[in-house]
């Protein structure tokens, strides 16, 4: 009983724990560059698009068909670190809350969903 109940407090502290973690991811921005950092696109944590900033060089050296690529990889980007943040977040809490074999099958899960959900894995289906 004594051994549930340790277990219990240690994940009752670990849900505070995320609950903080969480909150602070939220009010977060991330952010991508390309173009040697020219063009940046800002995101919140769950990948809403903030903010664009292009340099006047890029404008000029860039056609219109480069311009729109090098801004989609800057968004890209953020969405992607917005994205590892979280999966740090949920890893890190659930690696405190004493269940790191939990964060093991997520990140195996989302390996899988991404292999495919990808054009070279939609044959995989």
């Amino acid at each position: 009983m004594r051994e549930l109940r340790a277990r219990m407090e240690r994940l009752t502290a670990a849900a505070a724990w995320m609950d903080e973690l969480a909150t602070e991811w939220s009010t977060r921005e991330y952010t991508g560059g390309a173009d040697e950092g020219r063009i940046t696109a800002t995101v919140d944590a769950v990948g809403t698009l903030r903010a664009v900033g292009i340099h006047p060089l890029s404008m000029r050296r860039l056609d219109s068909r480069a311009l729109a690529e090098a801004v989609l990889k800057a968004v890209r980007r953020a969405e992607a670190a917005a994205e590892a943040a979280k999966e740090e977040m949920l890893r890190g809490g659930l690696e405190a809350a004493g269940v790191p074999h939990v964060a093991a099958l997520l990140g195996d899960a989302r390996r899988t969903f991404d292999e495919r959900a990808s054009p070279e894995g939609a044959d995989q289906l």
